[in-house]
């Protein structure tokens, strides 16, 4: 079955998208990234696809593996996509504690080229998602969580 052309073209920008964040993650902060990975919940029966799977260990004597659930929008963020994020994020996490799932995202981030709806960032604010508006050339934190917050991997409070 044939995908109808503007459905393919919205996705081909939606995984061009997936492609540049996590080049940007790999080449500016040193995260290896996974694109379309699928980890399981544990209230829902299928996988849910994560844009960009990206980790990175912290520390020396102590290693850490920090897991970053990225959500790329070729769209304008609204609150739904930030809740649908929390809740999918806390489904893995409890899967995760149940040892069905491999991991669980330390840190959550949407990045979206048509900017945030306020509303969004605020959702965000309160859950300690970074939000990231990518440009053509460069990649802005917006809300609470900065550029600086990520560089250091503080966690998100889901």
């Amino acid at each position: 079955m044939r995908m109808p052309r503007q459905k393919k073209a919205s996705y081909d920008k939606g995984l061009a998208l997936e492609r540049r964040v996590a080049s940007w993650l790999r080449r500016t902060y040193g995260f290896s990234c996974t694109t379309r990975d699928l980890v399981r919940g544990l209230a829902v029966k299928r996988p849910y696809e994560v844009d960009v799977h990206a980790t990175i260990t912290k520390g020396r004597i102590r290693k850490k593996e920090i897991d970053v659930w990225v959500e790329c929008k070729a769209l304008k963020v609204k609150r739904v996509h930030i809740t649908k994020l929390v809740t999918s994020a806390e489904d893995v996490r409890d899967a995760a504690e149940e040892g069905i799932a491999e991991w669980y995202p330390d840190i959550l981030m949407i990045v979206s080229n048509k900017g945030f709806d306020i509303d969004a960032i605020g959702w965000a604010d309160r859950t300690g998602i970074y939000c990231v508006e990518a440009g053509e050339r460069s990649y802005r934190f917006v809300g609470e969580m900065t550029r600086e917050d990520f560089e250091k991997l503080k966690p998100s409070n889901y």
